[in-house]
């Protein structure tokens, strides 16, 4: 396994864990990093039941441990291809699958959080995911 696969699938038993950890039912569990220097950088989480989503809450513990595997991916990334990501989305459904989208050029791109469904910077394809009420943003 390359290390890239290697940080790829340690990132993502650390969001099934914190998904796991969730009192609201799931299906699947998103995490968006957008690399430090960018206009908004840090952590987004948002987990999904059916067409909803739903704003993840996170203990400071588990954005400790993803931060530097991100980086050490990116770093893997920039060696293999020369250009380094400046975002990735991570998903985790509950079955254990998992897959990983990165983004080289756009950090307004793949918005996981709840107001940008409905608009072209969403992950969310049109029609895909249900936009709630306003009072259901968080749980």
């Amino acid at each position: 396994m390359s290390k890239k696969n290697e940080l790829t699938l340690l990132m993502a038993k650390v969001l099934l864990k914190l998904s796991s950890e969730s009192p609201q039912a799931w299906d699947q569990s998103y995490c968006r990093f957008l690399a430090q220097g960018q206009t908004r950088p840090g952590f987004e989480f948002v987990i999904r039941w059916g067409r909803t989503i739903y704003t993840l809450p996170v203990q400071p513990e588990y954005t400790d441990l993803l931060a530097p595997l991100m980086q050490s991916l990116f770093d893997e990334m920039q060696v293999e291809t020369t250009h380094r990501p400046i975002l990735a989305v991570l998903t985790v459904d509950s079955a254990k699958a998992y897959k990983l989208k990165l983004e080289y050029n756009n950090p307004q791109a793949h918005e996981i959080s709840v107001q940008a469904l409905g608009t072209a910077a969403s992950y969310f394809a049109k029609d895909e995911v249900d936009v709630p009420p306003r009072d259901q943003f968080k749980f």
